[in-house]
């Protein structure tokens, strides 16, 4: 078999042999930023702000090529010297390496945008095929009852409309969300939302426990939750938004939160003490040995069901003997009545309508995707217009 030409080599696969593995290894090892700079020129396009343009490299011109971030008009730069970063690595502070410093881009724009720009809009981005089976479709081989095609257009408008929507949560850069769906394509749609506006999102798998998706907001921050009504299993409707997000964030409270309400409580508590509670006084080292039993209850968990801190509660009670059995009656339900009253710990749920069944709805929490979507429409088309840009026939 002939040695394959250039052109398969650089558009298939560089390596093909272990010399050319050896080479990429010895050139990556010699000079970090030299080596992934020239592939990130090359693969990825940079926002180059002064321009206001998004380039990539084109080796075979030896050009900057791209779009107009404005117009999507195309863009050449003849500069090859050009680089959009200030510096590819950086290891003064080794372990804590730096890439592509002084460097901006988007992973939606990446991943979305370009091939649309490109000219590629009618192709096929995702072929959707949903979780329910027929077994009497494709004569008798079976299929699923929802399939599509999912152009790359299409996937540009859906992103866009969830990014507005998210924006519309008064999301911005740097805030956070849990995405916790079936397999529908809302997933892919908020997904690249979150990436086009710089919100950082955590994908938590649908089988995943309450507690799991109770921990996983916690941990990221989320001041967002993207669930949906319910899913498919099977030939089965399984509850999403109930089995799993209102649970975690109705019945788990962080850990954190827990200590500072039953210390806020014993102190409170303290404080009026000498009001009606036959002389009996709350001392700091008493409120420390509680707060230590309950530490202790909960200790290596993330968010915990109320009933775990009570155990701590009652751990703690019950080694106070200078404390009438009324006196920790009244600590129990009072430390029981704040830890019920505890904060929202999420500003909005956002409920993607999928199986179309009933859920019980939180209105002062609880959203919609559907109208956000919608208002995110009217947003979009009234821009549009302003803009004189064609829109089609609604």
């Amino acid at each position: 078999m002939s040695a394959p030409t250039a052109s398969v080599r650089s558009v298939v696969n560089p390596i093909l042999t272990r010399a050319d593995w050896q080479a990429q290894r010895d050139a990556c090892l010699r000079d970090p930023g030299a080596f992934h700079g020239a592939i990130a020129r090359r693969e990825i396009h940079w926002l180059d702000a002064g321009r206001g343009a998004w380039l990539t490299y084109d080796e075979a011109d030896g050009r900057w090529t791209g779009y107009d971030c404005q117009t999507g008009s195309p863009v050449t730069l003849a500069a090859a010297d050009f680089t959009p970063w200030a510096r590819a690595f950086d290891d003064t502070d080794a372990p804590r390496y730096r890439w592509f410093e002084g460097g901006f881009t988007n992973a939606c724009f990446n991943e979305v945008d370009r091939h649309v720009l490109a000219g590629h809009g009618d192709e096929v981005a995702f072929y959707f095929e949903g979780d329910r089976w027929d077994q009497s479709l494709a004569d008798g081989r079976g299929g699923p009852v929802v399939s599509f095609p999912v152009t790359r257009k299409r996937l540009m408008l859906e992103t866009v409309k969830a990014a507005l929507a998210l924006q519309g949560l008064g999301l911005r850069a740097g805030d956070r969300i849990a995405i916790n769906l079936p397999n529908i394509m809302e997933q892919i749609y908020f997904t690249e939302a979150a990436k086009r506006i710089g919100v950082i999102y955590t994908p938590v798998f649908g089988g995943f426990s309450a507690k799991t998706l109770s921990d996983r907001i916690h941990d990221s921050g989320a001041r967002v939750v993207i669930t949906s009504d319910g899913g498919y299993r099977n030939a089965q409707v399984v509850p999403y938004k109930e089995a799993y997000t209102d649970k975690a964030l109705d019945d788990y409270v962080p850990v954190a939160d827990v200590l500072d309400i039953v210390r806020d409580t014993l102190e409170m508590l303290t404080e009026k003490s000498t009001f009606g509670w036959s002389g009996e006084h709350f001392h700091d080292a008493v409120i420390e040995h509680i707060c230590q039993a309950v530490r202790a209850a909960i200790a290596g968990d993330i968010t915990v069901e109320r009933a775990d801190a009570m155990r701590g509660v009652g751990a703690g009670l019950s080694d106070l003997r200078m404390l009438s059995a009324k006196a920790k009656s009244m600590i129990r339900t009072a430390v029981a009545k704040a830890l019920v009253t505890t904060p929202a710990r999420v500003e909005a749920v956002v409920v993607v309508r999928h199986t179309g069944q009933d859920v019980v709805w939180r209105p002062e929490r609880d959203r919609w995707a559907h109208d956000l979507l919608a208002e995110a429409s009217r947003r979009l088309l009234a821009t549009a217009r302003e803009r004189g840009l064609p829109v089609a026939a609604e």
